[in-house]
């Protein structure tokens, strides 16, 4: 075919509102040969700018897509931690160390669904040991994903602290964050080894447990 009749299946197909890439596949000519006979075509630089509208509008449609299927997901998802609890909750309420973490976080814990943290916060060494227990043996939540962290008064030894809370709670060192200061009115506060929280970020286990507290409520 020669060149001229070529370009002028080109300039139809343009004008159609074809890119260059499906110019390029239907004539097998290369887009930079395209590119070199419509650069200077006002009509053709229009038709771009439609087609990257028409390209912006398509991933916009796909990403609304996407994210409705991933919100359904997601609900379904949840939906079967809420039906586990339920159907757990019939035998953990007869068990003296469920009950107990349930009412410790009843009363301490992160209630918040949004952040999907599992979270207590005490100065008893006792309250939180009690739920770590909770969370391995209950829970089944791994020893790897359970974190803690403290939050100290200036006149507290982080040190001394780290050794005290990793030894009573049962949590190895380097699973805790770095320590917070507590920055108030006054630089120093006795309050023994601070505050310590205990936590594992898992949207699924904060769902059920969630749901716990709510039957719990019901039913004692």
């Amino acid at each position: 075919m020669k060149k001229e009749a070529v370009k002028n299946q080109a300039l139809g197909l343009r004008k159609s509102g074809k890119s260059y890439k499906e110019i390029a596949n239907l004539l097998a000519i290369s887009k930079s040969t395209i590119s070199a006979w419509f650069k200077d075509i006002n009509w053709s630089q229009d038709i771009k700018n439609q087609l990257i509208e028409k390209s912006k509008e398509s991933s916009r449609k796909r990403l609304t897509h996407l994210n409705i299927e991933r919100r359904n997901a997601l609900d379904k998802h949840y939906a079967q931690a809420e039906q586990e609890a339920i159907k757990e909750f019939v035998d953990l309420k007869k068990e003296t160390l469920f009950i107990t973490a349930i009412s410790l976080y009843w009363g301490e814990g992160d209630k918040i669904f949004k952040n999907g943290i599992v979270r207590i916060s005490n100065v008893d060494e006792k309250v939180l040991k009690v739920f770590n227990d909770f969370l391995q043996k209950v829970c089944n939540v791994s020893v790897e994903n359970i974190r803690a962290g403290m939050l100290l008064y200036p006149d507290l030894n982080s040190e001394k602290c780290l050794e005290f809370w990793s030894k009573e709670i049962k949590i190895a060192k380097d699973r805790f964050f770095k320590s917070t200061v507590i920055k108030g009115r006054h630089k120093t506060r006795k309050l023994g080894y601070g505050v310590c929280i205990v936590s594992v970020h898992s949207k699924y286990l904060k769902k059920k447990i969630l749901v716990w507290l709510d039957l719990f409520r019901k039913e004692f």
